[in-house]
């Protein structure tokens, strides 16, 4: 079977090894990075917003579920369709999805809500600052709370070469800057060089590609939306 390195965190990378095999693909699981929540010191007060904005489940994973309760209640705008069920099993009522991407939510959120209204903004402390910068220039007062931080997952270079099994992988997926030059260094290393010279180097987006190493740019696929389901797409076998 075509073998394909998913290098996402976790729980994500269960579930895309998951769609994968059901895909006929031998998925190889290898997560890059890994998230961690932030310790919120102080709950905001609800009452203060008229809605919460979410670009990515990780951050209603790690928010605290005493914040999850009291904005419950609360309009929920979430960056894609996997983001708007992570909300609404947390209990949001009223979740509405983006279009895939940070202009898109932006754009959705300017349709749905006056000038002025007030944001609350669950996000990581990695992040390009596109969607915060857009929804204030569209005169929403966006209160940003940093729920979970991205780091390097800890794993020995024996690992990785077990997780490869001595076997080279046709495709790798690429989720994330901080993935990408992970996957760079692990590229460099004479274990894993040859199990990797000849991937494709499938990317979520242009920032993604932008972080491979410049040798490795050369193969970089971009996705043609910033979502898992345009990036298996560039596998062709998934519609």
């Amino acid at each position: 079977m075509t073998r394909v390195l998913v290098t996402r965190p976790e729980p994500g990378a269960t579930a895309t090894a998951r769609r994968l095999e059901e895909s006929g693909f031998d998925p190889v699981v290898l997560p890059l990075t890994e998230t961690k929540p932030i310790p919120t010191a102080k709950i905001p007060d609800p009452a203060r917003f008229d809605a919460v904005v979410a670009t990515s489940s990780a951050a209603l994973r790690h928010a605290p579920a005493d914040l999850l309760r009291a904005f419950s209640g609360l309009r929920l705008f979430a960056v894609g369709e996997r983001t708007a069920e992570t909300a609404s099993k947390a209990g949001f009522g009223s979740v509405e999805a983006g279009g895939g991407d940070a202009d898109a939510l932006a754009s959705r959120i300017s349709h749905a809500l006056p000038a002025g209204a007030r944001l609350l903004y669950l996000c990581g402390r990695l992040r390009t600052g596109a969607l915060d910068e857009r929804l204030r220039e569209a005169g929403f007062a966006v209160t940003v709370l940093e729920v979970y931080d991205t780091a390097a997952a800890e794993f020995t270079r024996d690992a990785a070469v077990a997780a490869f099994g001595g076997k080279p992988v046709y495709a790798a997926l690429v989720y994330s800057a901080h993935g990408a030059a992970m996957l760079s260094q692990m590229a460099a290393t004479p274990e894993l060089a040859p199990l990797l010279a000849k991937a494709r180097l499938l990317c979520i987006s242009a920032r993604t590609a932008e972080a491979l190493a410049p040798e490795m740019r050369k193969r970089a696929e971009i996705a043609e939306s910033p979502d898992e389901a345009a990036l298996l797409r560039l596998l062709g076998a998934f519609a």
